[in-house]
């Protein structure tokens, strides 16, 4: 064999590799799907009235251990306007995520010096209006539904004592962020 063909050959096993190697990496649960959640969640089940919602959400509460953070789902009674949520939410250590009508929790940052967390909620309102502009006569809303939070059993435990909170689940402290659920939850059900 001469060095020339030598030369084709090599090329020709390097493309039949790589394309096998790209073959076999796009079939990769990685890369092919979305990253399972770890098995805890939180929301209402589908099919599960609102009263059950409520009281499973009230057990957790119960359980959560006051020295231990952990995340949790507030969701409030009506929704509220970012002013009135962020006063109600004002004792928490962190704020993960809001939740907006049925959509996906959208994560938020803290807010840094010189801002409150009206200021981030407006701001990521502002967003996703910005994100809806031009498509028909859909608005983006200006309330939210909920939130997804950060703190221990204890601070949990005194935000749901406000009246403009419907519930609050909290998951076990092993719980780590992007690896939860995040279900709606149907406040307005009878």
């Amino acid at each position: 064999m001469t060095v020339e063909s030598w030369r084709k050959t090599i090329a020709a096993v390097c493309v039949i590799g790589l394309v096998a190697v790209v073959l076999l990496l796009s079939q990769s649960d990685r890369t092919s799907r979305p990253m399972a959640v770890n098995g805890d969640a939180v929301g209402q089940e589908t099919g599960e009235s609102l009263e059950s919602y409520v009281g499973r959400a009230e057990q957790s509460l119960v359980e959560a251990p006051a020295g231990e953070n952990a995340f949790g789902m507030i969701t409030f009674a009506a929704p509220l306007d970012p002013e009135s949520a962020a006063e109600v939410l004002s004792g928490l250590e962190r704020v993960n995520a809001m939740v907006l009508l049925s959509a996906s929790a959208m994560p938020i940052p803290e807010p840094v010096a010189g801002e409150t967390r009206d200021d981030v909620f407006r701001r990521q309102l502002d967003r996703v209006d910005d994100s809806l502009a031009g498509i028909g006569d859909i608005t983006a809303p200006r309330e939210l539904n909920g939130v997804v939070a950060w703190d221990d059993g204890e601070a949990f435990r005194s935000v749901a004592a406000d009246p403009a909170v419907l519930a609050v689940e909290v998951l076990p402290p092993d719980a780590a962020w992007g690896r939860f659920g995040v279900r709606p939850v149907d406040a307005g059900e009878s």
